[in-house]
């Protein structure tokens, strides 16, 4: 009799255990659910949102001179801005960029422009270098035929770009330009 009680509690514990391992299971599929079926927009939104991040900046420590007071390492106050490029379409990002060329040119700050074609006159900025200019048409899988006009053109079309000013155009193409070279 006491053989028999001992494998009823045995089966009751295993039945209970399994019980309860199945329900744990049920629960968390129900909350996977949730969170991927139900709430997965949102919280793919509120992620693309939060591409910012905060950092604490220490204060300068100051100038190091030597005895006679010339300055051996001064400090200067520098910034950065960086661009992640998630989920926009690619008018709403030329309008940011040259939005944020502009308020950088207006506060006497800079920007990087590698993109070597100047305009007014339409021209490529390697001096009369003829090997470098085909090698970056080459590096741009471009015809090395195209004059540096065609070569602009074929870049705002690239880029998607509906902006009719050639000089704002320029800058976002340069933007975008330096982009797509730090993405290699």
């Amino acid at each position: 009799m006491k053989n028999k009680n001992t494998k009823v509690n045995i089966k009751l514990r295993y039945n209970i255990i399994t019980a309860i391992v199945y329900l744990v299971g049920i629960i968390l599929i129900i909350q996977l659910f949730n969170l991927q079926i139900v709430h997965g927009q949102e919280y793919v939104e509120t992620s693309n949102l939060r591409l910012t991040r905060e950092s604490t900046l220490k204060a300068a420590r100051g100038n190091i001179t030597d005895n006679s007071g010339t300055v051996i390492v001064g400090t200067s106050t520098s910034h950065n801005l960086e661009i992640y490029k998630s989920k926009i379409d690619n008018n709403t990002l030329n309008e940011t960029l040259l939005k944020v060329a502009n308020v950088l040119e207006q506060n006497n700050s800079k920007y990087i422009d590698n993109f070597p074609i100047s305009i007014n006159p339409f021209q490529f900025m390697y001096g009369g270098d003829v090997e470098k200019e085909k090698k970056w048409k080459l590096q741009n899988k471009l015809d090395e035929n195209l004059t540096a006009e065609e070569a602009f053109y074929k870049f705002k079309e690239k880029y998607e770009i509906e902006n009719d000013d050639i000089e704002q155009t320029r800058k976002i193409i340069a933007i975008r330009y330096q982009i797509a070279r730090r993405r290699v």
